[in-house]
């Protein structure tokens, strides 16, 4: 049990931990749930659209593995186009749905799409700029994206490729390699694998082409 001036004090504390006070910081506290989730920026959709757009977003960028904080942004970038072409497509097929309304037969349903498309024939053409654009958008920061990774992995290749000459002159040295020294993130378990699989792969190689080569044809009896 507590005392009485602990429960007091506990009290008097409680007064300064009821959260957001003033209309500015109710205001604040209640776009926490808007902020996305990789971005921190405030973007407003209903509650069920903010957690599919956020799986359906962060299962894009995780398929595409950004590494750096510039790749995080193109891959962002990628999945927030695909998000909105859907989106007009989305609208596009709900336009058509709003002609049908109390139609039920075949014919009278196709009579219905075309008096849709009559009627609303600049809206379906702002959809169809919007969707080009977005289009265009999503395969530039995609091949952005792409030429950055390629030239990542190429300068992470290249410089394994140094650290295992530096690794393998140190040990015919007799000394022990340390690859920070030289700047490289690689450990030496990383380096002796790399240096293994290169020295199995170079016996492959070699058994392959000895295998692969045609045989002399027997002499024939005499």
């Amino acid at each position: 049990m507590i005392s009485e001036k602990q429960l007091a004090a506990n009290r008097r504390n409680a007064q300064f931990s009821t959260g957001a006070r003033t209309e500015a910081g109710h205001a604040r506290s209640s776009l926490n749930n808007l902020r996305h989730g990789l971005t921190g920026q405030i973007a407003i959709l209903p509650t069920e659209d903010r957690e599919a757009h956020d799986r359906f977003c962060g299962a894009l960028i995780d398929s595409l593995k950004p590494e750096t904080p510039i790749e995080l942004q193109l891959a962002q970038s990628v999945a927030e186009d695909n998000w909105r072409l859907n989106r007009a497509r989305a609208i596009e097929t709900n336009i058509f749905a709003l002609g049908h309304e109390g139609e039920r037969r075949e014919l009278q349903v196709a009579l219905a799409d075309a008096r849709t498309f009559k009627a609303e024939a600049n809206q379906f053409q702002l959809l169809t700029i919007y969707e080009q654009r977005i289009n265009r958008s999503m395969h530039r920061n995609l091949q952005q994206l792409k030429t950055l990774q390629a030239e990542r992995r190429e300068q992470s290749e290249r410089a394994l490729e140094e650290a295992q000459l530096l690794a393998q002159q140190s040990l015919l040295n007799g000394l022990p390699y340390d690859p920070a020294k030289d700047g490289f993130v690689f450990s030496n378990a990383e380096i002796n694998r790399a240096i293994d699989r290169g020295n199995r792969l170079r016996e492959a190689k070699l058994h392959h082409v000895k295998n692969a080569q045609p045989k002399p044809i027997a002499a024939r009896a005499a």
